[in-house]
């Protein structure tokens, strides 16, 4: 049954996020070519901002739903609606601290921030509606609701309303951005988006599920590891997230508009392989409340092979025909980046998805106190090596700093996963998988070079573009799924298992 739950997660998270990112590719093309590089850069940068602004949540889901996986497992409905009511209050008191932030950055954007000719207002406009549009599941019930459906692993009723809202507001924007060309417009379609969203949550869970509701016991207690999660979440915001924000104030919108166009790409495949990686959290998580500790070992094994495979089809593949999609995606010329470039967005994304195993191992036991620590030294070393190497190096010198960062967190969270979780394994079985993954790769993308080189010289049409790119696609992954298959038990494994669960839905 929790297989099963898994795979139902993973697929109602993944099927529609695939829409979610060919509407995407139409929309950052439609925002390039209607609002101008400027005004798309400012754009992103105002989603990067809105992320940091979002920081006061300091991880407060991922509080809420750890709490939740005993009493889930226990099937105790009256724990169950203690904490529901206790989140739902800290998320009212948490969204009206956020919404103080969004006035004061408003306000600073304003005295300090240098703006193009004629954004100004614009962008402050697009920042405030949109940013304070996120806070409707704050007051009302969508963040409470994500977080009891995520724990008790039936998250794919939150991700089916949230993703088929997304798809029709990204639609909305293409539609409203080509008619009006401005960010308020994008603005209120998000608005209206994030209503809507929050009354269909409303109505299909409480038919789903009419035993969740409030009582007079209120369980708060999980604020208390949110002082630990506070300065995860940052640090996974700078780890990610600061990339944009550097480049604009040293290279300006124009520069940021070409980063995000590969970024788009990049963040909407690592977006896929962590929709994967949070079904793999809410498994060790009830398999840690139900105290099978023996069986944690041999799952992070298969979950490694897995995120190997997702790691190598879709990075490579990127590597190998992202600047031939940018030439008939985007069709400007200082779009097209420097191969080496593409080899760094590739290697960051690489190492990023391949840390997803040991993310979900620690989170799932709570180990946040811990991981912390990691997370800021990571993020502090990201930082410091990017504001050093990007007035000489530009968007290379950024990107190398992530990857080194993310080096160091897979060393790190490698290390606490053997003394924390796993003691009878040493640290090299786990940071094997790793060297082997990262040589391999670094082989992969010399040897590959000729062919990116071909790929990027016959790329006409768009179409005939994404074909190729499937087809690429598909034989990385036969390819790298026949030699895991060959030299890892492990990867049997896992396999025979996602052969049988498919096997057993056919025959139904």
């Amino acid at each position: 049954m929790r297989t099963k739950k898994i795979f139902l997660n993973m697929i109602c998270d993944i099927i529609p996020y695939l829409l979610i990112g060919v509407v995407g590719i139409i929309k950052m093309d439609v925002l390039i070519n209607y609002i101008g590089d400027v005004g798309n850069g400012y754009y992103q940068t105002i989603n990067q901002i809105i992320s940091y602004v979002f920081l006061a949540q300091a991880g407060f889901s991922d509080a809420v739903i750890y709490s939740l996986y005993k009493p889930f497992a226990e099937k105790n409905k009256n724990d169950i609606n203690a904490i529901y009511g206790g989140a739902r209050k800290v998320f009212k008191i948490i969204g009206l601290i956020i919404l103080g932030i969004i006035f004061l950055v408003t306000i600073g954007l304003h005295l300090f921030y240098h703006f193009e000719d004629g954004y100004e207002i614009s962008a402050l406009i697009c920042f405030f509606i949109i940013s304070t549009s996120y806070l409707i599941s704050y007051f009302g019930k969508g963040q409470t609701y994500m977080a009891v459906l995520s724990a008790a692993q039936e998250k794919y009723v939150y991700s089916l309303i949230f993703n088929g809202v997304k798809l029709l507001c990204d639609i909305l924007i293409v539609i409203v951005t080509v008619k009006f060309s401005t960010l308020e417009a994008i603005a209120i379609v998000i608005l209206a988006m994030k209503i809507l969203e929050e009354i269909i949550c409303r109505i299909v869970v409480k038919r789903k599920y009419p035993e969740l509701h409030e009582i007079a016991r209120k369980d708060t207690s999980m604020i208390k590891m949110t002082k630990d999660l506070a300065w995860t979440q940052l640090g996974y915001l700078i780890l990610n997230n600061v990339d944009a924000l550097l480049l604009m104030g040293f290279n300006g919108p124009i520069v940021v508009s070409i980063y995000t166009a590969y970024n788009y790409i990049l963040r909407f495949l690592t977006e896929i392989a962590s929709r994967v990686e949070l079904s793999s959290v809410y498994s060790f998580g009830n398999v840690f409340a139900k105290k099978e500790v023996n069986r944690v070992y041999s799952l992070f094994k298969e979950y490694m092979m897995m995120f190997i495979l997702i790691a190598f089809s879709m990075c490579l593949t990127f590597m190998i025909g992202i600047r031939g999609f940018i030439t008939v995606w985007v069709g400007k010329e200082n779009y097209i980046l420097d191969y080496l470039t593409v080899i760094l967005f590739s290697l960051t994304s690489f190492l990023n998805i391949l840390y997803f195993p040991l993310v979900a191992l620690i989170n799932a036991d709570g180990l946040f106190k811990d991981n912390k620590k990691h997370i800021f030294i990571c993020s502090l070393t990201n930082l410091v090596l990017s504001i050093l190497l990007i007035s000489n190096f530009g968007i290379n010198g950024i990107l190398f700093g992530t990857a080194i960062s993310f080096i160091l967190n897979i060393v790190l969270k490698s290390n606490l996963i053997v003394k924390k979780i796993i003691n009878n394994v040493k640290i090299f079985s786990i940071l094997k998988y790793y060297i082997i993954s990262l040589v391999t790769f670094i082989i992969f993308a010399i040897i590959l070079s000729p062919i990116e080189s071909y790929f990027l010289a016959t790329s006409d049409g768009f179409i005939i573009t994404i074909l190729k790119l499937g087809l690429i696609f598909i034989i990385i992954t036969l390819l790298t799924s026949l030699v895991l298959y060959a030299i890892s038990n492990n990867a049997k494994n896992l396999f025979t298992r996602l052969f049988n669960l498919l096997k057993s839905k056919l025959k139904r």
